[in-house]
């Protein structure tokens, strides 16, 4: 049997649904599925490769005594690792209704992130395809039901 739906209250549905897309109240949302950003980037950290899957360059000369004996790169003190997968010092995690910032502001993140002339880029910070996929349907399936509550 058909419904009807009159202008104004077409014009009142898509007029929450522009708000509720506006303003999409995900920071639950938001705040878990950094948890799964953190798991993620330390498993890059334990596989030494960056987001995308791609090795990072090895270690040119082994680690002095007193360091962390092991042959992967950026897991010297493990201070960088814990300031981007945990709440260690210079760790950066902002969440709102509306975004997420992820990161470190230890000072010689970015001299591995990018490389310079004589330590070999080694992207740590990122979001893999997968995290992508997640992030959008998980955000989707929030917005879907916002909206169905209209």
């Amino acid at each position: 049997m058909p419904e009807t739906i009159t202008t104004s209250e077409l014009s009142g549905f898509l007029n929450g649904v522009v708000q509720r897309l506006a303003e999409p109240q995900a920071s639950d949302i938001l705040s878990k599925w950094n948890d799964h950003l953190a798991d993620d980037l330390g498993q890059g950290f334990l596989d030494s490769q960056s987001p995308g899957g791609i090795a990072w360059a090895p270690l040119k000369h082994p680690r002095p005594p007193g360091h962390n004996p092991g042959t992967r790169p950026l897991i010297d003190t493990g201070k960088l690792m814990q300031s981007v997968i945990s709440n260690g010092s210079g760790h950066i995690e902002t969440v709102t209704q509306e975004s997420t910032l992820f990161g470190t502001s230890v000072f010689y993140a970015a001299f591995h992130q990018y490389g310079t002339g004589t330590i070999p880029a080694r992207p740590f910070i990122g979001i893999s395809e997968d995290l992508q996929d997640s992030a959008a349907e998980k955000l989707g399936d929030h917005i879907m039901t916002v909206i169905d509550a209209i």
